[in-house]
């Protein structure tokens, strides 16, 4: 994609020529109009020999370039800038999209600061992350982003992990623990000692990564480029003998063999179906995403914030005895209002607060603390809550739930907090089933909460404690077990490694980085995914069924066309215009009725 990405900045110059040829055409410069055809052709021949030299194939820009000199021979002009023109433009709106994907998805490289602060010698003073060597002591301010794989030599710390395990509850990390670059300090600013340097750290290897399997993927399943080669070798036997029988007539096979029906009836389909899906809150990138999507077979499927909601939900409450649970609710709320811990949130948003909170205190990674309608209450992890209490608290009241503990005046109650999944979830995933999908879940999350998910939501095969890299290695490792096409759905950026190797990949919900990775996005959530797969199918049958009937068109013009029985004016029109608009029409419509069976 490197390559293909700056190579529409050629196709610019290219299009310079095409642009000059029609305007000096319209003004009756005919002579002007042929020297512009003339530079395109030269372009596209350079274009071609580069193309055939280094990468040893015949490309639609050889076929472009052959067309186009044979029709200079024979003057037809007019014809062949319109040809060129529309061509040109679709090789530069490719390269854009392509230059930008890769120029976004660099941006999350920008999430590492680029000065950290490090101690040496006892000094602490801000140096270049590409200056930090392993061994470092960096100091990780509380906000700040883990700027390379380190170890922690505090006592405790708490930090948000979401951009390489996608799960929102922010983890407590001990001296000792390895700390991968990504994770964001949440607590009191801690040391820690740099294991790699910056360029061998998580968050670098994930972009570095995807963008190598961004270019891997790139233009290597274009329909026409597979055509190519035997439209090149099918158009030049049939016009070259022919030529030296029938002369000028013989110019009817490349009036009317010319690819450009094909080019315009898939365009012009890719631009009905792409919008079609705008209209449903699914944005798609162009045809190949379209044409991956008929091919899919098994769908790997991250768990937090794509197929759940993303902050865990209240589900359960046990308050402490004496205490109603209407009462214990409200309290808890009022509490967790005054928090910033994820969990908290999740708690506030979901039970009302009732009262005025006083004397708040938030202890990072472990609780928070406060006076609440004359009570003190402790709002937090169990062991938070034993420190306090000196004792044990029941650890296995909430199963494979998230236990919040609340402590009210020396009384322990409990929260049960789940994964809130989303309503349209599992008819989606049913859905997939009914049309032979493998549907696979893949988390970062502790098995117990994977599995309460999976169940949830009827899927047979899942996964858990996952990083990014072994994301990647499930996706690959299934694409060689179905002998299929592979899609991977996520949200986050631990998803991105898996997205790019996948054949085809798609987000949920609105991230920039995320996004410019994806070839597919679900503005409206997983429930679109079925979706998306049934248009793909029908786009592609109405592709084929398009270019068939535009090949008989085709066929037809010129079996009349050198026998003389029409001009070589009506050929062009019908074989080329007449033949495009018809077989667009004719896709178009197979493609409409096909998503919807």
């Amino acid at each position: 994609m490197g390559e293909h990405g700056e190579a529409h900045k050629t196709y610019v110059s290219l299009a310079v020529f095409v642009i000059g040829g029609l305007i000096t055409w319209f003004a009756g410069l005919e002579q002007a109009a042929a020297l512009a055809l003339t530079a395109s052709v030269a372009f596209l021949g350079i274009l071609s020999a580069k193309e055939l030299v280094e990468e040893r194939k015949l490309g639609v820009d050889l076929l472009m370039a052959i067309v186009g000199f044979i029709l200079l021979v024979n003057n037809v002009i007019f014809e062949s800038l319109i040809i060129y023109g529309l061509y040109v433009i679709a090789e530069i709106m490719e390269g854009v999209v392509e230059s930008l994907a890769v120029r976004n998805l660099k941006a999350a490289q920008k999430l590492v600061p680029r000065r950290v602060l490090v101690e040496r010698d006892g000094v602490s003073r801000e140096v270049d992350i590409d200056e930090v060597k392993p061994g470092d002591v960096i100091v990780v301010r509380k906000g700040e982003i883990v700027p390379v794989d380190s170890v922690l030599i505090d006592e405790t710390g708490v930090f948000d992990s979401r951009y390489i395990t996608g799960e929102a509850v922010p983890v407590e990390a001990k001296k000792g623990d390895v700390l991968e670059s990504g994770y964001i300090n949440v607590g009191k600013p801690v040391r820690v000692k740099a294991l790699r340097k910056a360029q061998d750290s998580a968050l670098q290897v994930i972009v570095s990564r995807t963008i190598e399997m961004l270019e891997r993927k790139s233009r290597a399943e274009k329909l026409i480029e597979r055509m190519a080669p035997y439209m090149i070798v099918g158009v030049l036997v049939l016009f070259t003998p022919t030529y030296v029988v029938l002369g000028e007539r013989a110019v009817a096979i490349l009036l009317a063999g010319c690819p450009s029906a094909f080019i315009i009836l898939s365009s012009v389909n890719t631009m009905y179906s792409v919008a079609v899906l705008a209209r449903r809150g699914i944005v798609v990138k162009g045809g190949e995403a379209l044409e991956q999507a008929s091919k899919v077979g098994a769908l790997v499927i991250d768990k937090t914030g794509t197929l759940t909601l993303g902050l865990p939900k209240p589900v359960r409450a046990i308050p402490p005895r004496g205490l109603d649970e209407t009462t214990f609710k409200s309290l808890v709320a009022s509490v967790a209002a005054a928090s910033l811990h994820p969990v908290s949130r999740g708690i506030a948003k979901a039970w009302k607060p009732g009262y005025t909170v006083t004397e708040v205190e938030e202890i990072p990674g472990r609780g928070v603390k406060a006076r609440v309608n004359g009570s003190t209450l402790v709002l937090g992890s169990r062991s938070f809550i034993e420190s306090i209490l000196g004792e044990g608290v029941d650890g296995g009241a909430c199963g494979s739930d998230i236990a919040v503990y609340a402590l009210v005046d020396g009384s322990v109650g409990i929260v049960c907090l789940g994964e809130e999944v989303s309503d349209d979830a599992a008819r989606a995933v049913e859905t997939l089933k009914r049309m032979g999908m493998r549907v696979v879940l893949a988390s970062g999350d502790r098995k117990e909460r994977v599995e309460a998910v999976a169940k949830a939501l009827g899927i047979d095969e899942y996964y858990y404690g996952m990083k990014p890299d072994d994301k990647l290695r499930l996706t690959e490792r299934i694409r060689e077990e179905c002998k299929c096409k592979v899609a991977m759905i996520g949200d986050g950026i631990n998803d991105i490694e898996a997205m790019a190797a996948a054949d085809l990949g798609i987000a949920v919900g609105n991230i920039d980085v995320i996004n410019e990775v994806a070839d597919a996005v679900l503005l409206r959530g997983f429930k679109d995914t079925p979706h998306l797969l049934k248009r793909g199918k029908g786009y592609m049958g109405g592709i084929l069924f398009g270019i068939g009937v535009a090949s008989i068109i085709k066929l037809a013009v010129i079996v009349l066309g050198l026998g003389g029985s029409i001009p070589l004016w009506l050929v062009a029109l019908i074989g080329d215009d007449g033949s495009t608009l018809i077989g667009t029409a004719a896709a178009v419509l197979y493609t409409t009725i096909s998503s919807r069976l």
